[in-house]
Parts: C-alpha cells; structure tokens; sequence
C-alpha cells in the first residue's frame, strides 16, 4: 500500500548525474525519441481512457527531428509535446537545464477560492493549526477543516475527536486547491467513519508492455476503529484544482455514511507515476497505475460532487464563499 497507493518518482538527481558522465550532443536524436516513445509505450496506463492513438504521436513528432541539425532544445520540445498530448499532469519530462511543460488540468475551469476569506467571514473561533492542517468553528455549532496539501496532516485524527466533544453538527473537510501530496494515511483515517470493513476503492497497475496489460484489482479498505467512532455528518468541499492524492481523498469519501462531496469536479490525476532515466540522462515518468473508484471508473477524468456549485469571481470580491455557505446549509 505505501508505494501504490501514489508514488510520484521524479528523481531530478539522476538527470544531473547521468548528464556529467554522457555528452547530449553526440547523441542520436532519432534513436533517443524512439526510446523514449517505446518507454512510455510500453508503460503508460492511460492510452486506452485518453483515447489517444500513441503511433500517430510518434510519426507526427519524429518527423521533425532530423539527426544531422536536431539540437537538444528541440529534440526536448518534441519530446514535451508527445507527452502533452496524453493530458496527464502527472507525467513528466526533465533535463538538466529544464523541465517540460505538463499538463493544464485547471485548464477550462473557473476556479475561484479564498481561504483567507473563509478565516475571516465565516470562522466564529479558530482552534488551532498544525502542519497544513487549519481548522475552527462555524456559526458556532459546524466544524471546518482547511487542508491545503496532503502532507503534514497527523492531526486529522485529534481535530476530528475536538469536534466531537464540541458537539458540532457537522464537519466541514475543505481541500480545494489541494493538488496532492501523500495518500497513504487516508485509509487508515477513514476507520474512524466506518463500522465494518469497507472498500474504499481498487488499485490496478500495469503488468507488462501491451496497452491493456494490468493487473487484478487490488482492494484498498478502511477497517473500523477500535476506540473512536465519528458518526456527523461531514460535507467534504473539492474544486478543480484538488488534484492527485487529493481526488484520491473525495473518491474514497465519496459513498461512505454521512459523508457528502460539495462544488465542482476535481482535478483529477488517478495516477501514480514511475521514473525512467533515458540513455543522454534526461529523465521522463509517466502514469503506471490507476485508482478506480467504488463504482468501477477510473478518477483520472476526476470526481463528481454530490452536490454541484461553484463559486463566481463576484462571489468573492463580494466577500461571499457561495460553495461553503451550501455545505453549511
């Protein structure tokens, strides 16, 4: 479960090494975009979901690299393209001196979010922050949790415990604008809403060169908590910039008793991601596993809410968060 649940292999380091044993230059341009093509040919799990027809990229971009006057800076850009072209901000393209473009996954959306102005309208008394951890009460009687990155939230557990013994009628989870992070401790978390094992979603990676070689669903569950149940009702607000490990948290919410996702569809990024070092050093990961929901669809496209509402740019400079007066409601 650790390393499956996203695993985001960016190793930079390898680029920088590799670069200073290996000149770029005398390298051949065709032969390098080939074995970058066939890598991620060859792993890539989303070809299929992207509807993305692979051997038209590599014709349409090798056929500007010429190995007599192809220089590094397009030979990169040809490169940056072809991955562009399967719309996941998850891969990635790196060398020494740069790093490619990925994916706008915002791109098409209105996104329109202010935490400060949540803090300073809304919350009646702010309790405490730990880590990207913020959370205080609303109108007196209705939690609310702010996460701003997947990272550095050990006192989910504590905070949840807090409310209780304040009685709160409800609980508000708000990761909009999270793009992620680590997922790993979300099922464990998630005992705590549960009272019999749950599936929480599956797991599938790839198992081998062909497009649909992957494996079995691997169940992800949550088990009961021995020492605390949290039985209120919990609205969970997402946007389109809650993205990765943080689509992972409204997929696994999603369904589960009590719990509502509230606003606009999240950003996506299903996918856990592995590095693979190409032969001038430059570096290039793309997507090698996928989180299918409780429904069996992948998330990649991104979650639905619930209930569906998005704020305007009106909205806020008016000094109103429309999504989170919904969750109140």
């Amino acid at each position: 479960m650790t390393h499956r649940i996203l695993c985001i292999l960016l190793i930079a380091t390898l680029c920088t090494a590799c670069a200073s044993t290996q000149s770029e230059a005398n390298q051949d341009a065709s032969a390098l975009f080939l074995e970058f093509w066939n890598w991620v040919d060859e792993n890539y799990i989303y070809f299929d979901e992207k509807d993305v027809d692979w051997i038209a990229v590599y014709n349409a971009y090798s056929a500007t690299i010429s190995n007599n006057n192809t220089t590094d800076e397009e030979l990169f850009s040809a490169m940056e393209g072809a991955l562009l072209e399967l719309r996941d901000s998850h891969n990635r393209l790196e060398s020494p001196q740069k790093r490619a473009l990925t994916h706008p996954f915002r791109q098409g959306y209105e996104i329109h979010f202010d935490d400060r102005l949540i803090k300073d309208t809304y919350v009646t008394d702010s309790l405490g922050s730990q880590g990207n951890l913020y959370w205080g009460t609303i109108q007196d009687s209705i939690g609310y949790i702010y996460l701003r990155d997947f990272n550095r939230y050990g006192a989910f557990r504590s905070i949840f415990e807090q409310m209780a013994a304040l009685e709160v009628s409800k609980v508000i989870i708000d990761v909009r604008n999270n793009s992620g992070g680590d997922s790993n401790a979300i099922p464990d978390l998630l005992g705590i809403l549960v009272t019999e094992e749950t599936t929480l979603g599956s797991y599938i990676e790839k198992a081998g060169p062909a497009h649909d070689d992957v494996s079995d669903l691997l169940p992800i569950k949550a088990y009961p908590d021995p020492t605390f149940h949290f039985d209120i009702p919990v609205n969970v607000l997402i946007n389109r910039g809650s993205y990765s490990a943080t689509s992972y948290f409204a997929a696994m919410m999603k369904g589960l008793p009590n719990v509502k996702l509230v606003g606009q569809i999240t950003g996506g990024g299903g996918g856990g991601n592995l590095g693979y070092q190409l032969s001038n050093g430059w570096l290039v990961a793309v997507s090698v596993s996928d989180f299918i929901d409780k429904t069996g669809a992948s998330i990649e496209p991104g979650v639905e809410p619930d209930i569906t509402i998005e704020n305007t740019a009106a909205d806020i400079a008016t000094g109103r968060d429309v999504m989170l007066e919904v969750a109140m409601e």
